[in-house]
């Protein structure tokens, strides 16, 4: 079907919202205030529409910096059409939505807090590869065909020796393994780079890789079986698979706006859950207060461990198996992974009593999770909600939810 059609907001996911006699219509790269022509189906009460021409131009729309955007519909970004004011609103308005449509919590979301940079703000990039026509093909998947990849020349939010780490591997192509797909990621931590490589039963020039690439401090591959093969480590600190946001100017806000969040409750006790290799743990740990950071990576736990004080703790298990255990607790933090937490996760924390701390602190990557995990939590009210732009380009938005006990 075919309509022009106003739209009106952004969804979550990055799509224009319009309606079309009634129907609501999912339309990716368009803008609030856009006239577009679109072609569109009906599935599931919904519509998924497709762009088909701009016929009156919205005031926020910009011409994408990245010739991936538009040129092979990259799924990596979803908002680089929109002016960054106009980015930020949108995911402003996508949590508030949530709270309100799913969490039927009606707040005052506050505008969410920029970015340090817009771009080349990305520390680490994982392409898909696909071995075709004698070549390895390494590149992200189109947003309207999840099984096409395209062959990634740049990527403008990500920093540029991550790209040239990149082109490092692809230099050396002809000794990965000759599988039909493998994915890597490149990383940049400090001054040093990580390449993890995943996939394939063998890897037979897997050290004439590693002594072509001296680039890499860190070359690690995970092999079809899931098994580690350190093949390169000039002595990191850190995981190679490590837990610190993509963007650490954004992170850096983030976590000290949790520190001081807990330390303001008057915490004395902290369980760190999903507490990956124990950033946020470390800080309040060098504060005094005694923390227990659980988290299921081992390698993660224990690069925890070595780092925190013997009054603290590192525990390497699942939260929702182990958090009663460590409570009562002053304070939580919650940080999953988009999925959200556990329901035993609420449950522990609506334990009652005085198994409840006094301070949740809820980090989220995912809004209709967040929401979600809210209705588990009725005894708890929100005493702040605040939005990040840790992904600029992106429709994904980071947000930090206060709960404090009811009464």
């Amino acid at each position: 079907m075919q309509a022009t059609a106003r739209i009106d907001s952004i969804a979550a996911g990055g799509a224009g919202v319009a309606r079309v006699d009634g129907l609501v219509v999912f339309t990716p790269r368009t803008a609030p205030g856009d006239l577009v022509e679109i072609s569109y189906v009906k599935r599931d009460r919904l519509g998924h529409g497709r762009l088909t021409r701009v016929v009156e131009t919205s005031a926020d729309r910009v011409a994408p910096r990245c010739r991936h955007y538009d040129g092979d519909r990259c799924g990596g970004c979803q908002l680089q059409h929109l002016a960054a004011p106009a980015q930020r609103e949108a995911k402003r308005r996508i949590v508030a939505d949530a709270l309100a449509r799913i969490a039927r919590r009606t707040v005052d979301v506050p505008p969410v807090i920029p970015s340090p940079v817009d771009w080349e703000y990305r520390n680490k990039l994982t392409l898909t590869m696909r071995w075709g026509g004698g070549e390895w093909r390494a590149g992200m998947h189109g947003w309207d065909d999840v099984n096409r990849v395209f062959a990634l020349r740049e990527c403008p939010i990500t920093h540029p020796r991550v790209v040239d780490g990149w082109r490092a591997v692809l230099r050396e192509q002809a000794y990965l393994p000759r599988v039909d797909e493998l994915r890597g990621a490149v990383r940049l931590a400090g001054d040093a780079l990580a390449f993890v490589l995943e996939g394939a039963p063998r890897w037979p020039r897997a050290h004439d890789f590693t002594s072509r690439t001296p680039e890499f401090g860190v070359v690690r591959w995970i092999d079809a079986e899931g098994r580690h093969h350190d093949l390169r480590d000039t002595g990191s600190d850190r995981p190679a698979a490590s837990f610190e946001q993509v963007n650490p100017g954004m992170a850096e806000r983030l976590h000290a706006d949790v520190v001081d969040a807990v330390r303001s409750a008057g915490s004395r006790t902290v369980v760190d859950c999903y507490a990956g290799d124990g950033a946020t743990a470390l800080r309040l740990d060098e504060a005094g207060i005694r923390v227990t950071a659980i988290e299921l990576d081992g390698e993660a736990s224990a690069h925890a461990s070595r780092r925190l004080s013997a009054s603290s703790l590192a525990v390497c298990a699942r939260v929702e198996a182990v958090l009663p255990r460590y409570l009562p607790a002053d304070a939580v933090i919650l940080n999953p992974p988009r999925t959200g937490v556990d329901a035993e996760v609420c449950a522990a924390l609506e334990g009652g009593g005085g198994a409840r701390p006094r301070l949740v602190a809820y980090v989220s990557c995912n809004p209709a999770t967040l929401a979600r995990d809210l209705t588990r939590l009725p005894s708890y009210r929100m005493t702040q909600v605040q939005p990040y732009d840790m992904f600029p380009q992106t429709a994904h938005v980071e947000t930090l939810c206060l709960l404090a006990p009811e009464g």
